[in-house]
């Protein structure tokens, strides 16, 4: 009898004594349950019978745990819904909607849904008491033919009798407690699923509400987020600080503002003489340089070409210019360094290419190097922009251009950049050539002349002799200036092309009575492979072309000597010939940019001789007094010695 007293021990454990359950009469049973049927607390069912539920109670639900505690739990009262007079939907009127998900629906807690809940809750209470009842029936049958397989589902009847009663209980808690019906029915599932506490699943929105790991994940996105920022800001400074060094003009990285670097002087104290300030000089911008690659080559005429120049990987230019700059070209020809300056034909506007339009020189290194031999595809030491000789529109209301031969590379850079920015004023083209087909961007000329109603083109050829010309022949004379353009006297006027036409040129605006300060010139000679801008006149009067050791000119000789004192070399110097061909002649070096007396990076002193200089506005009036000279247009036709 030791497993009778064991399976005895569990209901007892639970409910209390057996016996004070079982002293309830009949009649008082049914007097707590009406609809019930009353069932003898003493009967002993057969054991292929099953006890029948309470009238107005839902038939106990299966053993088998937690899912015969949910159905229980789920399945609504047969007639309590309809007794209670609850709503459609509800507690089982219409197609009998379980009890606690109707309690989830209800907005809130009125007289009526009070009333439905009420009603369902007793009855639910009173069919939890007549289960646990009719499974302890069960339980004492099972204990008396010692089957434990009936007992295990007797203590299921019970369990599931209990849960029916206290979802009962529970909602009548709710009730006097008048809380929400969707809270009643939260609690209770909270409960039966074993949930921490109400008091402690409160979400009021606050920090509490957060787990450590809600926190942990928080902050490390924050840290994420700041490296992002901070990675960001780090690569645009270094963006900005790339621009600025590459844009003419720009400030370098890292420096301040020269008014801002300059400390305020103080005032002048009483009596004391005031001395002239000193100019502030802005800061020298050095060009970029780096290597671009040749994209493509196009023949403009017999003798030139344009070569179009393109970073290595397709991105854009990585310098900007002006319209009339140059670009200086590094090369290695037969074991020898060359550097060659070239304007650079196309417009500013073009972000992802520069074209250098280059005439092939009889004794051009570098452009018979060009034209030779490179290729598309091949990389090009580049060193760019460098030049003043340029126009933009901002420094006058119209222009004239005056071009000799392949000087109009830069005068094409100057009309594409004003055409593409639709230039209001007036643009004169004036351009002179030997024959028909030496016209460089004939085709263009005429297109954008025929485009754009403020632009006008003249071309003038002198020999026409078997071609088809029906322009005009000859030279660019006064007559023909005057005839191109009205009002010349008023107008800006940029000259470039080869000494003997802009000597011309010059002498004709002089006797139109042009303002000389009105003219910029650049000039084109060879053999130094390619154009490269003048510089604009400086606002003290050039110095007349002399000698920088102050005697006169030297009777003209058929050979002169130079000789180099720092290198101890001595060579041949031709009348019509620099001292810086004639170093390169012998192997003296002697650092060069542009080799048209601009850039004076081939200043170097006289110590003895007399020089003539074409151009010579690199050199201050006191590197002149000093005996500097530029070894770029230094001519002589008496013996030198050159301190190089």
């Amino acid at each position: 009898m030791k497993i009778v007293r064991l399976g005895f021990a569990a209901p007892m454990a639970l409910f209390g004594s057996s016996a004070a359950l079982a002293q309830a009469s009949p009649s008082e049973h049914a007097s707590h349950h009406p609809g019930a049927a009353a069932a003898p607390a003493n009967a002993m069912p057969a054991a292929d019978t099953k006890v029948a539920a309470p009238q107005g109670a839902p038939a106990p639900p299966p053993a088998g745990g937690m899912t015969g505690m949910m159905k229980g739990m789920m399945s609504p009262s047969p007639g309590g819904g309809e007794a209670a007079g609850a709503e459609a939907g509800c507690c089982g009127i219409v197609g009998g909607k379980p009890f606690y998900p109707a309690m989830m629906n209800f907005p809130a807690l009125t007289d009526k849904t009070r009333a439905a809940i009420r009603t369902e809750a007793i009855a639910r209470l009173g069919s939890g008491a007549a289960a646990v009842t009719a499974g302890q029936v069960e339980l004492h049958r099972a204990q008396s033919s010692n089957d434990p397989v009936a007992a295990q589902a007797a203590i299921g009847l019970v369990r599931d009798g209990v849960s029916l009663a206290e979802s009962g209980n529970s909602a009548l808690q709710g009730l006097n407690q008048n809380q929400p019906p969707p809270r009643i029915a939260l609690a209770w599932f909270k409960r039966e699923m074993s949930v921490t506490p109400e008091s402690d699943m409160i979400m009021d929105g606050g920090f509490r509400d957060l787990s450590w790991l809600h926190v942990a994940a928080m902050l490390l996105l924050a840290a994420a987020l700041v490296a992002a920022f901070l990675l960001r800001r780090a690569r645009l400074q270094r963006i900005g600080a790339l621009a600025q060094r590459l844009t003419p003009g720009g400030q370098p990285p890292g420096t301040a503002p020269a008014a801002a670097a300059t400390p305020k002087a103080p005032g002048p104290v009483a009596g004391a003489p005031v001395a002239a300030a000193a100019p502030v000089k802005p800061p020298v911008k050095r060009p970029w340089k780096g290597v671009l690659r040749i994209k493509a080559i196009f023949d403009e005429t017999p003798t030139v070409k344009t070569f179009r120049l393109m970073e290595p990987n397709l991105e854009s230019i990585p310098f900007t210019f002006l319209p009339g700059q140059y670009a200086s070209i590094t090369s290695e020809i037969d074991g020898q360094k060359v550097r060659r300056s070239y304007t650079i034909s196309s417009s500013p506007t073009q972000h992802d290419y520069i074209e250098l339009t280059v005439k092939r020189e009889e004794h051009g290194l570098e452009s018979r190097h060009l034209h030779d031999h490179a290729q598309t595809g091949d990389l090009l030491e580049i060193t760019a922009p460098a030049g003043n000789f340029f126009f933009t529109g901002k420094e006058a209301d119209g222009i004239v251009l005056i071009a000799g031969g392949v000087g109009i590379t830069p005068m094409m850079s100057v009309l594409r950049y004003l055409t593409d920015r639709s230039y209001p004023y007036e643009i004169h083209l004036i351009y002179g050539v030997r024959t028909p087909a030496d016209l460089i961007f004939r085709e263009e000329c005429a297109y954008l002349a025929s485009r754009h109603p403020n632009v006008t083109i003249l071309s003038i050829v002198s020999s026409a002799e078997g071609t088809d010309w029906k322009g005009p022949v000859g030279f660019i004379t006064a007559d023909f200036i005057a005839g191109c353009v009205d009002d010349i006297v008023k107008r800006r006027i940029h000259l470039c092309g080869p000494p003997p036409m802009m000597d011309a040129v010059k002498a004709a605006l002089e006797e139109l009575h042009v303002p000389s300060d009105q003219v910029k010139t650049e000039d084109f000679a060879p053999p130094k492979g390619g154009p490269v801008p003048d510089k604009e006149p400086d606002d003290e009067p050039p110095a007349p072309p002399a000698d920088a050791a102050g005697g006169g000119a030297a009777p003209p000789s058929a050979q002169a000597t130079v000789n180099f004192s720092k290198s101890g070399k001595s060579g041949n110097l031709a009348p019509d010939q620099s001292v810086l061909e004639a170093a390169e002649a012998i192997g003296v070096v002697i650092d060069f940019e542009c080799r048209v007396g601009i850039c004076g990076r081939c200043k170097v002193p006289l110590s003895e001789g007399t020089v003539t200089m074409e151009v010579e506005d690199a050199l201050s009036a006191d590197e002149k007094a000093g005996g500097m000279i530029l070894a770029c247009q230094a001519k002589s036709a008496s013996n030198l010695v050159v301190d190089a």
